[in-house]
């Protein structure tokens, strides 16, 4: 199962690319979607929205969870609260996996230091940031389930937490590169640590809570 789903998230991540294109494309018809990005004024708000926030964001953190859901929760493997946490976090790092390959092989690279220092931060951090975004979901979703009333109150909170921890990490990330002094990209690269730790505390925190609960047979969905 872990294996199954973990495939799954690799499948993900192409079908992520397509649907974000199409939607840069669906917002301005009228230019290329693969250059769309570029040509707009450097950090300017739309560029930034686009970038950071409403297309991997809003896109990558559904397509996670909609496997989940689609696959996990009425399978059952599925018998304990933990678990949603579990299949979320696989489902972000299959994901990751591809998503890190696609990227590193249309980046172009100057030099080999260059190009080693890129496949550590894109291995590192953003398989990382898909890990613990998937895992906030998987908390979320998990109180749902456990509680059937306030179900979609708490998926949603899931969910939207998720995409502005993905958002936040995907701004600083392209903030410090866009940063042509020292102390500048040293000031932004220390907010993305401290954005990662407090993230994985919180997640940690989350994954004690889960253990806590008793084991369950069967969860019922709507």
């Amino acid at each position: 199962m872990i294996l199954k789903i973990f495939f799954y998230g690799m499948l993900l991540a192409p079908l992520a690319i397509f649907l974000e294109l199409l939607l840069v494309w669906l917002i301005n018809p009228t230019s290329n979607p693969l250059t769309l990005l570029s040509q707009m004024p450097q950090n300017g708000i739309i560029r930034v929205i686009l970038a950071a926030t409403l297309i991997p964001a809003l896109v990558e953190e559904y397509l996670k969870y909609g496997v989940v859901k689609l696959k996990v929760l009425k399978n059952a493997a599925f018998d304990e609260p933990i678990d949603a946490m579990i299949y979320c976090i696989i489902v972000g790092l299959g994901f990751a996996a591809i998503e890190n390959l696609l990227i590193l092989f249309r980046l172009p690279f100057d030099n080999l230091s260059q190009a080693i220092g890129t496949i550590a931060f894109r291995f590192l951090g953003a398989t990382l940031v898909h890990a613990l975004a998937s895992a906030m979901i998987g908390y979320w979703l998990a109180l749902g389930l456990l509680h059937s009333k306030k179900r979609k109150r708490y998926i949603f909170t899931g969910l939207g937490l998720a995409i502005i921890f993905h958002s936040c990490y995907n701004y600083l990330v392209i903030t410090t590169f866009n940063q042509t002094g020292g102390n500048q990209k040293l000031l932004f690269f220390s907010a993305i640590i401290v954005l990662m730790i407090a993230t994985a505390l919180t997640v940690s925190m989350f994954l004690k809570k889960l253990k806590k609960q008793q084991a369950i047979c069967k969860i019922t969905k709507s």
